[in-house]
């Protein structure tokens, strides 16, 4: 008996084991699980082009996660802000429409808001720091930044106004390389070209794909 008795003791801390090593693996799984470049905020970023570009800041293949984002409170927003009288304008905050992390490391890779702006502004005085692109009514990509002003009119009674939408690259996102600049313009151009199609904005002046440089 005492033997049998071993035996099934034995057995159960096999059991036991395997099972707390099923858990622990399926843990880590959790965690480490995102979404891919394609995937990610609504999917904003599915045009081959623009996905290109996300894969060469985040990683290529890189699996993400969006916690922070928040999609719906930029189009809840921005609708409140086309029927806020020109009177009662204030400067809103950056409203997050898609914040990056790599799984499992959460390591920051950018971060895109949008919100309405004031004026669209004038002069050429980042141009010896910044490159300009043809989208929107002005458009600019710098070291860890890209922003692009475009106009939005809204059906009616919603009147027309001019959003921004900025992107904010991660500085401990080792991704430079000569191509940057691009890629920073196209994914926030895809992101304003998304939040723009929910909005039914017409008139944005938004490109397709990839914007084109130009001159200040």
């Amino acid at each position: 008996m005492t033997a049998i008795r071993a035996r099934g003791v034995w057995a159960g801390l096999v059991l036991l084991t395997l099972s707390a090593t099923a858990c622990s693996s399926g843990g880590d799984d959790a965690t480490a699980k995102g979404q891919s470049a394609s995937e990610v905020c609504g999917g904003f970023a599915g045009d081959p082009a623009v996905t290109s570009a996300l894969d060469a800041i985040a990683g290529k293949g890189a699996s993400l996660t969006s916690d922070g984002s928040e999609p719906e409170r930029v189009l809840t927003d921005l609708r409140k802000a086309a029927r806020t009288p020109q009177s009662g304008k204030e400067r809103m905050r950056d409203i997050p429409f898609c914040k990056l992390e790599t799984a499992g490391d959460e390591k920051n890779v950018l971060g895109i808001t949008l919100r309405e702006a004031l004026a669209v502004p004038k002069g050429d005085a980042v141009k010896e720091f910044a490159t300009f692109y043809s989208t929107g009514r002005r458009a600019t990509s710098a070291l860890l930044h890209a922003s692009i002003y475009f106009t939005c009119r809204m059906p009616a009674p919603a009147h027309e106004i001019v959003l921004v939408a900025e992107l904010d690259r991660a500085d401990e996102n080792e991704a430079d390389h000569p191509e940057i600049r691009d890629e920073q313009i196209t994914l926030t151009n895809a992101a304003a070209r998304h939040v723009a199609a929910e909005l039914g904005c017409a008139g944005t002046e938004l490109v397709e794909g990839v914007p084109a440089t130009a001159r200040p």
